[in-house]
């Protein structure tokens, strides 16, 4: 198992008076890749009620901008792996254009949950082994 790069369409409706890609979308563009990456290791019948996440934290920093036209992709994989929560890394690169690069780069916190106790749980051991993995990438 490793990173996950996910295509991005950017939509018309991404794009603001300025003319670039408003800063609300790339956590969109985030949780595309956090789910591509998620569903490496998490059956597609899993019980999000038994053992499920919750998105503790999100940061962004902006290196440059995106535009309607520009080919994008979103990157993720694992940072730090604790005892009821992971960190996911993300990058949104330019892929073409005059300025390949990268444009953003984000984290999250996901704290494992249990819905139906309401509170905090461990992190599952399939989890862990298939994050530890994640990253040593």
């Amino acid at each position: 198992m490793k990173a996950v790069n996910v295509p991005i369409q950017i939509r018309f409706g991404d794009v603001d008076m300025a003319r670039h890609v408003h800063n609300a979308v790339y956590l969109h563009w985030f949780e595309a890749a956090r789910m591509a990456l998620l569903q490496q290791f998490i059956a597609p019948n899993h019980d999000w009620r038994s053992e499920g996440l919750i998105l503790a934290r999100n940061e962004v920093d902006y290196r440059m901008p995106v535009h309607l036209n520009d080919l994008i992709e979103a990157r993720a994989w694992c940072g730090t792996v604790g005892n009821k929560s992971f960190d996911l890394l993300y990058a949104i690169h330019r892929l073409d254009g005059d300025a390949p690069g990268i444009c953003a780069e984000g984290r999250s916190v996901m704290v494992c949950f249990d819905y139906n106790a309401g509170k905090s749980i461990s992190l599952p051991g399939a989890w862990r082994d298939a994050l530890s993995r994640l990253s040593e990438q």
